[in-house]
């Protein structure tokens, strides 16, 4: 049973290291960037399931990624708690 949710405790402790890199980041390059735009503290929802992903964009083409699942997450990270990863 372990198996089945390892790979949401992997994607858990990448987030974390995304944080820390994060903050190393700013501490060398003296810049403050965030991981929300006009948030500085920390949040992440996760969920699990399909989506569909592609570049889009003719002027500045950027990657994105579009479904359910990534709407759930952003609820979960919307409405979860500062600071802290809700799965």
């Amino acid at each position: 049973d372990k198996e089945r949710w390892q790979h949401l405790a992997d994607l858990a402790d990448f987030a974390l290291a995304m944080k820390v890199t994060l903050m190393n980041i700013n501490y060398q390059s003296f810049n403050n960037f965030m991981l929300r735009i006009g948030n500085s503290v920390f949040s992440a929802g996760m969920n699990k399931g399909a989506v569909l992903a592609g570049v889009i964009g003719a002027r500045k083409p950027h990657y994105d990624i579009w479904g359910n699942t990534v709407n759930v997450a952003s609820r979960m990270e919307s409405t979860g708690v500062m600071g802290n990863i809700q799965v």
